[in-house]
């Protein structure tokens, strides 16, 4: 369940509220799937260790949630919660997610189109495209790297913090997902004509890059930095994060079992 929040001078949460400088979207934890506000916060601690953008996010004890509808949660401490990107004094900024930019119907949100489309038109249309297809790639690597099988059309979005020419948002929805689907091999979207996390590669986003009309070497270089980072720093941080320990064990397996250019 999400919920609409704003943070009050005292750090707690009012659920249904939205009015002030302060929003938020709180997630609670899932009747359905085990542990996943802890699942969400580290996989986007990961994301943001290796050069992803995100906004402010916080895991924040059911017991700081004020107006928090009477439903029926797991015995679980925590909540996810995430600073709204779209919101500045009280006021919306406009966005829109490639769903709506590609006019799919939620239904075909990961149908239809790929990531070279959702690059391309970055490139065309963002007032920093070099800067936002770089970031994309940084993305599109990570969720390869955390197991998300997610990243369908309604998780890229761009803000309008220009009024005449959007950019890539903040990143949003980072989740491992191969815990609660076994056996997940797959992106959401197509990209250089496949859709298996373990065949992809270096060549894989060089053919991606291409296809954008992007020099490679201009891409290159930030899958490498989103490498060496993780090579260094993931192993440490996923021991620190609280992430459930059998997830942990997945995701360190997934790593195993990537292509080499990507494994860990």
């Amino acid at each position: 369940m999400k919920f609409s929040s704003v943070r009050n001078k005292d750090g707690r949460f009012n659920i249904g509220d939205d009015a002030n400088h302060d929003s938020w979207i709180i997630k609670t934890p899932s009747t359905v799937h085990k542990f996943v506000p802890y699942n969400e916060y580290t996989a986007m601690r990961l994301a943001e260790a290796v050069g992803v953008d995100i906004p402010e996010i916080k895991l924040v004890e059911l017991s700081e949630l004020d107006n928090l509808p009477d439903i029926q949660l797991p015995n679980e401490k925590h909540a996810y919660a995430i600073k709204r990107f779209d919101r500045e004094s009280g006021q919306r900024i406009h966005t829109e997610d490639f769903a709506q930019i590609f006019q799919v119907y939620s239904h075909e949100k990961y149908k239809k189109h790929n990531y070279e489309q959702i690059a391309e038109a970055l490139y065309s249309y963002s007032h920093q495209a070099l800067k936002d297809v770089q970031q994309m790639a940084r993305r599109l690597l990570v969720n390869i790297l955390l197991a998300n099988g997610d990243a369908y059309l309604k998780n890229w979005s761009v803000i309008y913090t220009n009024s005449q020419r959007p950019s890539i948002s903040p990143a949003y929805d980072i989740v491992s997902t191969l815990p609660y689907v076994k056996g997940e091999t797959e992106f959401a979207l197509n990209m250089a004509k496949n859709k298996n996390w373990y065949q992809a590669n270096m060549s894989s986003f060089e053919i991606w890059s291409k296809r954008v009309g992007m020099p490679w070497q201009a891409i290159k270089v930030h899958l490498i930095d989103v490498m060496n980072n993780a090579r260094t720093e993931w192993p440490k941080l996923l021991k620190e994060l609280q992430m459930d320990q059998e997830h942990k064990d997945i995701l360190r397996h997934h790593w195993s079992q990537l292509h080499d250019d990507f494994r860990l």
